[in-house]
């Protein structure tokens, strides 16, 4: 999977988590697209940060979000998209900061739901 094919799967996975959360408002909500803007890879937290639009029905806002990855990349070039994605069996790898806009993907955090019908 390259960069670009990552951030369209990561946009409907994060559609479907909205979709099986507990709150029902956030039920509704959506993904639009993510704008990576910055690139902290050899960092102590190695992470992306950037923008994202959620929407709620037909209301977009642009929100900030932070993709958390599983451990420090030299480059770009050299990040493993596959294992970013967070697997449908998955739950817990989101934080959502509704009253601040933004969003926190931990891919590595995920854990199996118990709810889910598999």
């Amino acid at each position: 999977m390259d960069e670009g094919h990552y951030w369209i799967a990561l946009e409907y996975r994060l559609g479907r988590e909205f979709a099986g959360l507990a709150e029902g408002h956030r039920r509704n909500w959506w993904c639009d697209g993510f704008i990576p803007e910055r690139y902290l890879l050899g960092d102590g937290e190695p992470r992306i940060e950037g923008r994202a639009w959620i929407c709620d029905g037909p209301k977009q806002k642009k929100w900030r979000f932070t993709l958390f990855l599983d451990k420090s990349y030299e480059a770009q070039a050299d990040i493993a998209w596959e294992t970013l994605l967070p697997t449908e069996e998955v739950t817990r790898w989101l934080a959502i900061d509704e009253e601040n806009k933004q969003i926190q993907i931990e891919p590595s955090a995920g854990v199996p739901d118990l709810g889910s019908s598999q």
